[in-house]
C-alpha cells in the first residue's frame, strides 16, 4: 500500500474514569469516521474497576481493565469491519475495504471529575434547577465556540435543562483550554470543565488531556469538539444534582 493512500476509516478513542459508590467506572467511546470526517460507526462500553481512596479515579484502573477494553473494542471493530466488507463485496468485488487506521490526533482523553457529590450542593431559592455553559476560554481556532455548543448539545441530550439567563438555581460549567509547548510535531492539550453551584462554589472539575499534531486545531474543531464534549459530559453529569434534569 502506498503511503499516499488514505485509509477507508479512522478510529479515535476517548476514555473516562469516574468514582462510583461501589467502585470506579471506566467508560469508553470509539468513533469510526470516513475520509471526509463523517462518523459512520460508534463503539461504546463500560468496565468496572476497584475502589480507590485517591481523588484520582485513574489510580484504580489496572492494566487488566485496559486490556479488557482493548479486547472488546478490537472484537467490536472486527465484527463491524466484516459487515462493511460484506457490503462492499456485494457492491463492488474490486473495491475491498482497507484496514482502518488509527488517527494521529486520536488517543485516550482522560476525564477525571473531582470527588464532590452533587447531592450535597447548596440550592438557593425555589423553582427548577438549570445549567448553563457561559464560556470556554483559551481554545485555538473556533474551539471556544465549538466546544461550548457541543457541550450544550450533549447536556441537553442527557436531559439537562439549559438556560442562558442564570437564576438562583443555575449551575455553571465553565471550560478552559490549555495548550502546551510543541515537541517533535506533537502538542499537549488540556481541557478543564469547572462545575459551580448557584452561589459560585466549585463542585468539581472534569479534566481532559490529550496529545495532538501541532496546529491541528488552529481552524475548525468539528467532530473533535463533539467527541470531547461527549466524553466530558459523563463526568459533568455526576457533579450536577439529579433534579436538574428535565422530565
Amino acid at each position: 500500500k502506498s503511503p499516499s493512500d488514505r485509509a477507508d476509516f479512522t478510529l479515535r478513542g476517548y476514555i473516562v474514569a469516574a468514582k462510583e459508590k461501589d467502585g470506579t467506572k471506566v467508560s469508553y467511546i470509539w468513533d469510526v469516521t470516513d475520509p471526509t470526517g463523517k462518523r459512520v460507526h460508534r463503539i461504546t462500553g463500560e468496565e468496572v474497576a476497584g475502589k480507590t481512596d485517591s481523588r484520582d479515579p485513574w489510580t484504580a484502573v489496572t492494566s487488566e481493565v485496559m486490556e479488557s477494553i482493548t479486547s472488546k473494542t478490537a472484537t467490536a471493530i472486527a465484527t463491524w469491519m466484516q459487515s462493511e466488507a460484506a457490503v462492499a463485496k456485494t457492491n463492488s468485488a474490486n473495491e475491498p475495504v482497507r484496514t482502518a487506521a488509527l488517527s494521529n490526533s486520536g488517543g485516550a482523553a482522560s476525564s477525571t471529575p473531582a470527588a464532590a457529590p452533587a447531592a450535597t450542593a447548596s440550592i438557593s431559592g425555589s423553582g427548577p434547577i438549570t445549567a448553563m455553559v457561559p464560556s470556554v476560554t483559551g481554545a485555538p481556532g473556533d474551539g471556544s465556540i465549538s466546544l461550548r455548543n457541543a457541550l450544550q448539545r450533549e447536556l441537553a441530550r442527557n436531559g439537562i435543562a439549559l438556560t442562558d439567563r442564570p437564576t438562583g438555581n443555575t449551575y455553571k460549567v465553565e471550560g478552559r483550554v490549555k495548550l502546551g509547548e510543541s515537541q517533535n510535531g506533537k502538542q499537549p492539550i488540556q481541557i478543564d470543565w469547572h462545575v459551580k453551584d448557584p452561589q459560585g462554589k466549585q463542585l468539581g472539575t472534569v479534566s481532559q488531556k490529550n496529545e495532538i499534531p501541532e496546529g491541528s486545531l488552529d481552524g475548525e474543531w468539528g467532530k473533535v469538539a463533539d467527541a470531547a464534549a461527549s466524553a466530558a459530559a459523563q463526568g459533568i453529569l455526576k457533579l450536577l444534582p439529579a433534579r436538574s434534569t428535565t422530565n
